[in-house]
């Protein structure tokens, strides 16, 4: 696509899909020979005017506040005249409907059910005033673009780079050591790739992440890594948005020669001239800021680098990862953001100069920390921000940037706007709205991928392409943000975005988008609000969600969180439904504490009106049957009625949701599924998992002959239906149960064609036939990527029959990268698992395989990063089998992508040999493992541990060896950082030994039987202890953990007092939380203190705790929250008062004292009255 069609601005695709409503036969048909037919097609050329100037206007919009204003009112316009053709074309659907009666009398019957439910609101009259009214308000706007310098059919240029890169000090850059060491060893590297002489190095990040200051440092400094150049031609080119290959070439010509001057003027001839230039020489080209360069253009650029010597090497930079998977030859290099401490450093230096932040005033600090957690690591933004405060001494300043948004920053060196912009402005139309619409979502908010691309739909977001389901455009249009670095992907297909481009789409959306939550005032939501999303964590105003009912342009309600609602809350907000004609989407609130929302019959009945609806989610409902009136909605796209916990049936209308695609009933009390749902021919998904009382689906289910998502996993099938394989579209499955009939004989598998993603087989007892399994076919479902395989039951099943079952599930190769196995009965494991060819697999499990007496050598899958084996009753010893197969040619380390490992249930098992696996031999495993677990493994010696585990963080023994903790003094774990020691009931004393000065965080938790904590050996880094539910413990002296900044201790019966433990000498302590001691009678002697640095305390649960010391509170100065909960004998608070540095004061259930506290009238009140907020719960209030 031309760069001039990719920048076209975002309201041209709304006005392209408009125009295509208008156009429609439907719309064509229903209006012929009625007055609003020429009052449409006069909207039309009023539309069509109006996107003449739009490309100029997005331009000029980010620099200019009228025009952005302007298009504003522009875009509002058009939202009234896509709500007037919407209910234009719902009445012709209407329409249509009812026409059709006179053909089939089964649909006369359920049609006139529908019309009974939703009359006709269509007023000819009134939708003439609405056009008049449009064409009115559009010419007025129109009448405006002269002034604002507007020019209609102005083809869009491309924006120039905000600047070209310029030399960076490293002594400037944080953060990026290891970056620039992957670099390095890549650049140094002399082997070839593939059949490419060159090898491409791709770095990818979203915009201001600092991929050209990369690529700067090791462009700079690879000279000095070793004492002869490595490269004999070096060359550095700014891409931005050329792609003609003659400029391209011409660009690196004069970067090689160093000349400005370059007479040719033949693509040719100055091709051959720099092949010759670069016959025979190692070179290293940079690349910078690629935005358009197609595989075909990058084809014919880089003919002349074939003539270079073996080792030459690129470097190039993008955004985007689709032109970083064509060019680049090696796995892109992913550009993470930096961590808080490195942004700290970076912001320092730009905000200070060279001054210590320690010469300013302490607050600046403060709201400094503050203002770079809001830059998420994004090393642009946290210079431009450092920047703008440079020497800058006023607080007042500090926190107007720490409270603004980006669009509000001052504009003088502040790049972080037109850098993110530029990623928008390259995206094409169809995706500009996508993105804006995501500013509906709060920040940090995960955004599942299915549910997006629904709501994309109901919005009409996705324009329609031949032959390709909705579902499958807004997929690609994910995967188009993603590889553009809009969203960034994490586990379970959820999508993020960072807070900076969040803060871009609400800079596009404009008014249209907004997001509230407990922060937000409601002053700012405007009658041009038309997507609302509602985000109440702590408390639930009903005035706020009456409001937001009152908006009768609203598109999308979307109530992601609402507190504690009640059913009266309910009733009282949600009658005003039935005036919001153009919702789209409702999702209606669920109580965030029971996941329930209490719908009553008023709030149903406020729904019947909303014929516009396509997307309705009732999810955690407590409804027994869907009421019919919500099969009315003949619009609907989308019914999600998960964790519906009292539904068991759904009405046979259902059918007259004819456009229904996605039906999710999942984790309801569903029983039985009515067979009118086949009548949905256009269903893609339907969700059962969970539905634990269905046992049959319906017997014509292979009707659906769209289906392509049937989710079963969880239910109660007690077989499967039959034919169900002429479900020829079906690409997921969930769950086969293997019956010993016909219908359920597990050869069925093989006859689906299309079968993938995720697909559990259960009650692989019941093969009869060996053979069978064959049939299956597992092997040919390249598009499976996680497999689960189940046995069910004790049954007797011979052990060699059960292998061979498990021999014959072989799967493809290409791409699972999920394998469970749940109740194995055979002794051993058939070959393919483990084999080294499953060489994207990332997961494994092994679960209850009590027969077997060896473990597979998993140690031979190159990209298994997470392991858990479990309940192997037989095993004793793991040896080399684990790592190798014996007959495989490994060439790589075992398990050398394993982050985490974990062992539970093994109660024979003694030994863990690591012969020939050693740092001695061979350098040793598990080298990036950072998580190891071992859990009910109570005869596992401690010397069989690995004794070199340089990635290890994280290290948990539960119910296991007291030998395996008596045994960390001897590991060599430099990276350990977190201990957990649970349930260790023969662990008398602690620490058994010195323990790696790393470790930051130790959890000590019921270990019954530890009586003593010593003063020595522990980590001098150590910053959280947490001990609980140890009943005989006795905490000692802590005086040398000087580096504690969080101490929990509960459930300690034995604990009286804090005092002898130290507390003086706890200098960086800052959160002390004591709950559940129900023996604690005060905090500290007379004659002792608090740390000075607490700002946080939590008392919970302390009955015999009755006064809090006043010398402990005196020289708290730090302190800002206090929680008092369930203190029921504290009978006042210290008679000095509290500090004035205290915030946030939360009394619960301590009847005594919050009398006391009570405004003005309470003896303790004077010691409170200055703390911001003081919480009590309605409970107290009451008691009060």
């Amino acid at each position: 696509m031309a760069l001039e069609l990719v920048a076209g601005a975002f309201l041209s695709a709304s006005l392209e899909l408009l125009f295509s409503k208008m156009d429609s036969w439907e719309v064509v048909d229903f209006i012929r020979g009625k007055k609003i037919e020429e009052g449409l097609r006069k909207l039309k050329t009023m539309l069509l005017t109006a996107n003449q100037v739009l490309n100029d206007a997005e331009r000029k919009q980010i620099t200019d506040g009228a025009v952005r204003e302007w298009l504003q009112e522009l875009k509002d316009a058009i939202y009234d005249a896509e709500d007037l053709v919407s209910e234009i074309n719902n009445e012709a659907l209407r329409s249509k409907l009812e026409a059709n009666q006179s053909r089939r009398r089964k649909i006369l019957f359920k049609v006139r059910k529908v019309r009974n439910f939703l009359p006709s609101r269509f007023d000819v009259k009134k939708v003439e005033e609405r056009i008049a009214n449009i064409i009115s308000t559009l010419q007025f706007i129109l009448e405006q673009k002269d002034g604002h310098r507007l020019i209609e059919g102005v083809e869009t240029r491309p924006f120039r780079r905000i600047s070209e890169a310029t030399l960076v000090k490293e002594s400037d850059i944080y953060g990026r050591d290891d970056d620039k060491e992957a670099i390095m060893k890549l650049l140094l590297s002399d082997h070839h790739v593939g059949g490419d002489k060159i090898c491409v190095i791709p770095i990818v990040g979203m915009g201001g992440i600092g991929k050209t200051t990369l690529a700067q440092l090791v462009y700079t400094g690879i000279d000095n890594k070793i004492m002869e150049k490595p490269f004999d031609v070096k060359a550095w080119i700014t891409v931005s948005e050329e792609s003609d290959v003659f400029t391209l070439t011409k660009m690196i010509y004069q970067a090689v020669t160093e000349s400005e001057n370059c007479s040719i003027t033949e693509t040719f001839q100055l091709q051959k001239k720099l092949e010759q230039l670069l016959d025979g020489k190692k070179i290293l080209l940079v690349l910078d800021d690629i935005w358009n360069v197609n595989y075909q253009t990058w084809c014919a650029l880089k003919i002349p680098f074939d003539s270079a010597a073996n080792g030459s090497k690129i470097i190039m930079t993008t955004r985007n990862e689709n032109i970083a998977s064509k060019i680049g030859n090696v796995p892109k290099h992913e550009l993470q953001t930096i961590s808080d401490e490195d942004s700290w450093q970076l912001f320092s230096k730009h905000a200070f100069s060279s001054v210590e932040p320690t010469a300013y005033p302490d607050l600046l600090e403060v709201i400094g920390r503050k203002i770079v957690k809001k830059c998420k690591g994004l090393p642009l933004a946290v210079k431009s921000l450092g920047g703008l405060l440079h020497l800058e001494l006023d607080p007042k300043a500090w926190e107007n940037i720490l409270e603004s948004d980006i669009w509000e920053l001052p504009q003088q060196e502040n790049n972080i706007l037109p850098a993110l912009w530029l990623s928008y402005y390259y995206l094409p139309p169809r995706l500009k709205r996508c993105f804006a619409y995501c500013s509906i979502f709060p920040k940090d908010y995960t955004i599942e991928k299915g549910k997006l691309i629904r709501l994309w739909m109901a919005e009409d977001l996705l324009q329609p392409q031949r032959n390709k389901p909705l579902e499958e455009v807004g997929n690609e249009y994910v995967k188009d943000l993603v590889s553009r670095s809009f969203f960034h992907v994490s586990s379970f297909d959820g999508l993020t975005m960072h807070d900076l481009l969040n803060d871009l789409a609400q800079f596009v959306s404009g008014e249209s988008c907004l997001t509230l939550d407990d922060n937000y005032s409601w002053g700012i939501m405007t009658k041009k609000t038309r997507h609302l999303s509602l985000l109440m964590h702590q408390s639930y105003d009903i005035k706020k969600l009456r409001a937001g009912c009152e908006n009768k342009v609203l598109r999308a309600l979307l109530v992601l969180d609402a507190g504690s609602i009640s059913k009266e809350q309910y009733d009282k907000s949600f009658p005003q439904l039935q005036s919001m004609q153009y919702l789209r989407v409702l999702s209606m609130p669920k109580n965030s504490f029971s996941h329930r929302n209490p719908l009553s019959t008023k709030v149903f009945d406020s729904m019947g009106g909303l014929t516009l609806l396509r997307y309705l989610d009732l999810s955690g409902s407590e409804i027994k049957k869907v009421p019919d009136i919500i099969c009315s909605l003949y619009n609907l796209q989308t019914l999600i009625l998960h964790f519906c916990l009292e539904l068991t049936q759904l009405p046979d209308t259902i059918d007259n949701l004819m456009h229904l695609r996605y039906l999710d009933l999942s984790r309801s009390a569903i029983k039985r599924i009515p067979d009118t749902v086949c009548n949905l021919h256009d269903l893609r998904t339907l969700k059962l998992n969970g539905c634990r009382q269905l046992t049959l689906l319906p017997s014509n289910i292979t009707m659906l002959s769209n289906l392509q998502h049937l989710d079963i996993v969880g239910t109660s099938l007690r077989e499967m239906p039959p034919q169900l394989s002429n479900l020829k579209s079906l690409e997921n499955l969930g769950q086969f149960a293997v019956g010993k009939n016909i219908e359920s004989n597990i050869k069925e598998l093989g006859k689906f064609q299309n079968l993938g993603g995720k697909l559990c087989i259960t009650n692989l007892e019941n093969v009869v036939n060996v053979e069978d399994v064959s049939e299956a076919n597992l092997k040919d479902k390249k598009l499976i990527r996680q497999l689960i395989l189940e046995w069910k039951g004790d049954s007797t099943e011979d052990s060699h029959e059960a292998w061979k079952v498990l021999e014959r599930l072989q799967p493809h190769t290409a791409n699972l990268k999920y394998l469970e196995i749940r109740k194995y009965k055979g002794r051993s494991f058939p070959g393919w698992i483990g084999h080294p060819s499953f060489s994207c697999i990332t997961s494994v499990t092994l679960s209850n395989c009590k027969n077997c007496c060896w473990l597979p050598p998993l140690g031979q899958l190159p990209s298994l990063g997470w392991l858990s084996i479990t309940g192997f009753d037989m095993v004793e010893r793991i040896g080399n089998e684990f790592f190798y197969d014996g007959f495989s040619s490994v060439d790589s380390k075992p398990f050398k992508s394993l982050c985490s490992l974990r062992f539970s249930n093994m109660p024979r098992w003694k030994e863990w040999s690591l012969m020939g696996c050693s740092k001695e031999s061979c350098g040793g495993v598990f080298l990036n493992l950072g998580d190891l677990w071992f859990s009910d493994c109570p005869e596992l010696n401690g010397t069989c541990i690995p004794d070199y585990l340089p990635s290890l963080t994280r290290l948990s023994i539960i119910r296991s060896s007291d030998d395996l903790v008596g045994s960390l003094s001897r590991c060599e774990c430099p990276s350990l950082e977190q201990l957990v020691l649970r349930c260790c009931h023969t662990m008398t004393s602690f620490p058994q030994g010195r323990l790696t000065s790393h470790i930051k965080s130790i959890q000590i938790n019921q270990c019954s039987e530890l009586v003593s904590l010593s003063e020595e050996c522990w980590p001098c880094h150590l910053n959280t202890l947490s001990i609980r539910a140890c009943k005989k413990v006795l905490v000692g002296n802590l005086r040398r953990l000087v580096s504690l900044t969080s101490l929990n201790l509960e459930v300690l019966p034995n604990l009286k007092s804090l005092g002898g433990m130290g507390f003086g000498h706890l200098v960086s302590l800052r959160e002390l939380s004591i709950s559940s001691c129900r023996h604690l009678q005060c905090l500290v002697e007379e004659d002792e203190w608090l740390p000075t640095s607490l700002t946080f305390i939590y008392l919970c649960g302390l009955p015999e705790l009755k006064s809090l010391n006043a010398n402990a509170f005196r020289n708290l100065t730090s302190l800002q929250k206090l929680q008092i909960i369930s203190c029921k004998k504290l009978l006042c608070l210290p008679e000095e008062g509290l500090p004035e540095s205290l915030s946030v004061l939360d009394i619960r259930d301590s009847n005594l004292l919050i009398p006391r506290c009570q405004k003005e009238t309470g003896e303790d009140w004077p010691k409170i009255a200055h703390v911001p907020r003081i919480i009590y719960t309605p409970e107290d209030l009451e008691d009060i």
